[in-house]
């Protein structure tokens, strides 16, 4: 019994690692003005995991129940960038 606690805590948490979506640079451009963004990816990404990070609650974080793939998807498409996956 105390084992398989273990294990179901050690893949819980193993799915709590960083998500680092693969962006396509040659699509990714300014909303505004169409200039490429890819240069500033790593702080966009940041921007995205800060911003889930301060308006999710601990309790949803250590359970697993929010969708943070799916946010940081969602962010940085809003921030202009083309995701393939």
């Amino acid at each position: 019994m105390k084992n398989s606690i273990f294990i179901f805590l050690f893949i819980l948490l193993a799915n709590c690692s960083t998500y680092k979506p693969l962006i396509n640079p040659e699509s990714s451009r300014d909303k505004w003005n169409g200039d490429n963004i890819a240069g500033g990816y790593y702080k966009d990404l940041q921007a995205c995991e800060y911003i889930y990070d301060e308006n999710t609650g601990v309790g949803t974080k250590v359970l697993g129940l929010g969708d943070r793939t799916g946010f940081i998807k969602k962010c940085m498409n809003d921030y202009g960038y083309s995701i393939l996956r």
